[in-house]
């Protein structure tokens, strides 16, 4: 059962050792502020051949974590690259399963404590366009480079519109799951149209 209102110690691998830190899972506000904050940088280089940055993720996790991190005594002292690995760790999300039921997706999440099942209604053509729309910005810079914002808004949006029903929650689904559920039911929406020889776009 998760539970996003409970304290979650979570255990770090370290070549001192085992770190064990108390944090309060993070609000939907202080995800959509993570997920601002970390500028995804993508580099042409030829040939159809992309490399892929993600910039801030390490300062924007150590922000997040500050702030989530619950008071204890001898709490022991964390870098920025092991505050991502924490954070990494509370923001797991992966589809185990996708089953198309009628009008609707059963879709199947492997979370941090637990197993998770949402069954969603099919979006509709102009839910997905309007949701690719809002859920990523590019813009073009110099040197053959992109860089893309992600707006978990836009998913959560989505969701609660499309939202039927929902196994393993003690309370809210935060909206990081949200964002994973409505891309696997789009995904499996695509991969339906293609199967049947249509164009999804």
């Amino acid at each position: 059962m998760f539970d996003s209102g409970t304290t979650i110690a979570v255990n770090l691998w370290t070549p001192s050792g085992v770190k064990t830190v108390r944090v309060r899972f993070p609000s939907d506000e202080e995800w959509t502020e993570r997920q601002r904050r970390r500028k995804v940088i993508i580099k042409q280089l030829g040939r159809g051949i992309s490399e892929t940055i993600i910039g801030n993720a390490e300062e924007a996790d150590a922000a997040l974590l500050a702030k989530i991190r619950v008071a204890e005594d001898k709490a022991p002292e964390l870098d920025a690259f092991e505050s991502n690995r924490i954070i990494e760790q509370l923001s797991q999300v992966e589809v185990d399963d996708v089953v198309q039921e009628g009008d609707a997706f059963r879709v199947t999440l492997r979370v941090l404590g637990g197993t998770v099942v949402h069954l969603l209604r099919m979006p509709s053509a102009k839910d997905v366009i309007e949701y690719r729309r809002g859920f990523a910005r590019v813009l073009d810079l110099p040197y053959n480079r992109q860089e893309l914002t992600i707006n978990l808004t836009a998913a959560s949006t989505l969701y609660q519109k499309l939202a039927q029903s929902t196994e393993g929650y003690a309370g809210a689904v935060p909206i990081i799951h949200q964002a994973g559920v409505v891309k696997a039911a789009i995904d499996a929406l695509d991969a339906a149209f293609q199967d049947a020889g249509g164009d999804p776009n």
